[in-house]
Order: C-alpha cells, then sequence, then structure tokens
C-alpha cells in the first residue's frame, strides 16, 4: 500500500536534524523567533491579552514554563496558550505567505513553554520550529483559498498541526507516536472567521488555542492514545473537510528539501494581513502625488476575493479587533494621521470620529479577478481626487513578503519598538545577541529570563 500524505508528514516531522536545514532557514527562524517573542511582549500589554493571563494565573497548577513579562509559572500547555495568544493578539506577527495562519504563533510559543520543561538545546528549538513552520505551512497551502471562502479561519484549522509539530520535536515522540499526534491534532482543527463580519475579540485566543492544543496532541499521543493515521487525506479528513478545492501536492512537493519559512511575511502594519499591501500601495502613491484627506473623493481597491471578505466589509468599527480588521478604516486613519500605529486602531475616537467614517465611506473595494493564490495580496489602487485628477497603481509584494523582503535592521527596528512596551533598553540588546548565538546553546531556556520585565 502507498504511503499515504498523514505518514509521509509524520516521518517528516520525525526524521528532518538540524544539520539537514540550510543555514538560511535556521537565519530566517531567528528572525522569526525575535519577531514573534517582540509581539508577544507587546501583546502581553494590552487589555483583551490580560484577560487570557487571569484565566490561567487564577487557575493555578504546576510551575512549569514562564509566561512571557510577568514571569509567573505555569503548565507547560497553560503558558503556552497565554503566550500564543499575547502573539497573535495585536495583528503584528507574521504570516505563511500564500498559504495563510501565523506559523510563528504556532510554533515559538510552544517550543519556549517545552524548552524549559524538557531543557532543549537551542538547535532542537530551532529545527522545531523550522519543521512545525513547514508542516503548518504545506497544510494550509493545500486547501487555500477555498478554505477561507467556506469561513475557515487559517490559523484555527493549521495552527494545532504546526504547534504539535513542534511540540513532537522536543518530546522527542518517535514515528509511529507522531503519526498519531497528527490524528489528535486534526481533534483540535477548527475555527470560523465570523469575527471578520462583526467583530469580537475572541479572535485574539485563536492562536493560544491552537497551541494548546498541539502540546496536547504530543503529550496524550506520547502517553498512547491513538489517533487517525489517515487524518489529511482521509474520507473526514482535513483535505476533504474544510475545502472544497484542494492541491495535495502542495503537501509533499519538495518535502525535506524546501522549508516553508522561507516564504514567511512580517508584517510592518498592526492590522490584518490582507490590509497590509492596501495600507503600502495608499501610502506610496501619497508620497509620490502629495495629496492628503482633504483631497479625496473616491478610492478604488482592488484585492482578492479572499481579502475582499477578510478586511473590506467592515466600515464602522465598534473594537479594536473591527478596526484592525476594516480596510476603510485603514486607509482613513492613513490620509488623517500619516500613520497606522496600533494606538490609533486601539483609540475608541476614532472608531467613530465623523471625519474617520466619512474618508472610509469613500473607499470602494471590489473582488480582482487577477489576484489569483499566489498574488492574494496584490493590490490595485485608483485614487480620484476632488480636483478631477486621477492616479494609479499596482503593488504585487507588500514589504516583508518573500518577494520584497525587509532587512535585518529593520526587522530589528520592528523589534526594538515592540519590545519597549516591556523591556529596558539593555535587556532588549541581550535578547537580540541571545536569539542571535541560539544554535549555540546547550539549554535554550536561557531566552527566558530575557522575556520577563
Amino acid at each position: 500500500m502507498a504511503t499515504g500524505i498523514t505518514e509521509k508528514l509524520a516521518a517528516h516531522t520525525a526524521k528532518v536534524r538540524y544539520g539537514d536545514i540550510p543555514p538560511e532557514a535556521i537565519e530566517k527562524a531567528k528572525d522569526c523567533i525575535l519577531d514573534q517573542v517582540g509581539v508577544e511582549l507587546i501583546g502581553s500589554t494590552l487589555e483583551w491579552n490580560k484577560i487570557a493571563y487571569r484565566y490561567v494565573a487564577d487557575m493555578g497548577g504546576r510551575a512549569e514554563s514562564t509566561i512571557v513579562n510577568y514571569g509567573t509559572k505555569a503548565p507547560a500547555l497553560d503558558a503556552a496558550f497565554v503566550n500564543a495568544t499575547f502573539g497573535q493578539g495585536c495583528e503584528l506577527d507574521d504570516v505563511g505567505f500564500g498559504a495563510g495562519g501565523h506559523p510563528s504563533a504556532a510554533t515559538v510559543p510552544v517550543a519556549l513553554a517545552l524548552c524549559e520543561k524538557q531543557r532543549s538545546t537551542g538547535k532542537d528549538f530551532l529545527a522545531a520550529v523550522v519543521v512545525g513552520w513547514d508542516v503548518m505551512y504545506r497544510l494550509l497551502a493545500a486547501v487555500r483559498p477555498s478554505s477561507g471562502k467556506r469561513g475557515f479561519h487559517s490559523h484555527g484549522i493549521g495552527g494545532p498541526f504546526g504547534a504539535m509539530a513542534t511540540a513532537a520535536r522536543l518530546l522527542r515522540l518517535n514515528n509511529g507516536q507522531i503519526l498519531h499526534a497528527f490524528g489528535i491534532a486534526g481533534m483540535h482543527s477548527s475555527g470560523t472567521m465570523e469575527y471578520d463580519q462583526t467583530g469580537g475579540e475572541v479572535k485574539r485566543v485563536i492562536a493560544g488555542i491552537a497551541a494548546r492544543g498541539g502540546i496536547q496532541a504530543a503529550m496524550l499521543a506520547q502517553l498512547g492514545l491513538t489517533g487517525p493515521p489517515t487524518i489529511i487525506e482521509g474520507k473526514r479528513g482535513f483535505l476533504k473537510v474544510f475545502a472544497d478545492e484542494v492541491q495535495p501536492e502542495e503537501i509533499t512537493r519538495g518535502l525535506g528539501s524546501d522549508f516553508k519559512i522561507m516564504r514567511v511575511w512580517f508584517k510592518m502594519y498592526p492590522c490584518v494581513a490582507t490590509v497590509q499591501g492596501v495600507i503600502f500601495t495608499l501610502a506610496k502613491m501619497i508620497e509620490e502625488h502629495h495629496f492628503g484627506a482633504d483631497d479625496i473623493d473616491e478610492i478604488r481597491v482592488g484585492i482578492s476575493e479572499t481579502s475582499l471578505s477578510h478586511g473590506g466589509t467592515i466600515y464602522e468599527p465598534h473594537d479594536t479587533a473591527s478596526a484592525q480588521f476594516s480596510l476603510p478604516f485603514s486607509l482613513a486613519i492613513r490620509l488623517l494621521k500619516n500613520d497606522n500605529d496600533l494606538s490609533f486602531y486601539m483609540d475608541p475616537k476614532l472608531w467613530t470620529d465623523p471625519k474617520v467614517l466619512a474618508l472610509a465611506k469613500k473607499v470602494k473595494s471590489y473582488a480582482d479577478p487577477n489576484a489569483k493564490k499566489d498574488q492574494n495580496y496584490n493590490t490595485t489602487m485608483e485614487v480620484k481626487l476632488t480636483n478631477g485628477k486621477t492616479f494609479k497603481a499596482f503593488e504585487a509584494y507588500p514589504p516583508g513578503s518573500p518577494l520584497n523582503m525587509v532587512s535585518r535592521d529593520v526587522l530589528r527596528a520592528k523589534f526594538r519598538k515592540m519590545a519597549r512596551a516591556v523591556l529596558a533598553e539593555e535587556r532588549i540588546e541581550k535578547l537580540i545577541e541571545a536569539v542571535d548565538r541560539l544554535e549555540t546553546y546547550e539549554d535554550a531556556a536561557k531566552l527566558i529570563p530575557l522575556l520577563v520585565k
């Protein structure tokens, strides 16, 4: 009998060694780790994320793993839940370009929790993140964009698998255990995107749910719980349940040689991924043509069908989440503030500001048939001014994405800005140095004290 997709992924998860991973993928993993812990640090200060912290702190339990910023120790499952919530709870975390989901928010919090519990090496940590990233990206690439059109959240369905693969590596599960862990992770795979229609801060915990589910799947498999060995390709498996149109070849193509962490997209703005390129396009047009908010008659934005449904429908946000998912609001504050700082999305006065809302109503979005799967974040924009002038622009790749990657200096500037929400400058520089040297650590948990205020 031919080896199934789930078996191939399980074998891949088990067999990849640090030395098998190209140096450029290891360096990219360091960038992902630093970016993610930066998001966790600023995320730990936000009120809606503190709910997850209070929930876990009130429950208590075995002191195994550390919660970022606070230093509170909790069971590994709970620490990963909170840190992953911090790491996805302000819309600054990375994205799998062309696949969706937020792979570093699925892998890094899990690796942090388990390296402290298991005492893993820095090389173990790095390899676990790379492999977890790889598994999650491949699965989501196979069902995108169909799964999104059906209303499933990519991180909700893919995150438990990325988290599980990361955990399975650090728990040193064997091939058979990992195969069962895939089956168990599939039982945690879920989540819809109704929040991008009507808001709700519950979206903040989707990464926490995935991280907890992934670790739990690996731990249960380690203890002997079994799962279906065809959870990906089976009649009621991942591919059949979550999408109408699938590309299973995306899962196994280049497996073991093409590490998908190289497809990371680092966000430059604190909002949904589908709006990143739109903001960038408008910012370039403002810089080139020197117009302002008072000059706008209409802005027409062509984006993919998936992007349109994920960010183009909210005109009057009523909380931070709906503001971050509102394409019209993002463009309005860009015109009015010449920036898209997180503070603007968090300001209730701006959600109801008549000038902001009037400007937002001038934004008309439509589904561009030219925005195909791998170009899901293409932006076609036409700006009509009150003086009769019209400007047009097209941007294929937003900054931070694979074909428009920003420099490491830019990424570190972003990290420093985020980390300052919690850490002093000296500690920030020590953390950068520690991640740079992570492969030299016999105990990766040396990172942990640097993440606490």
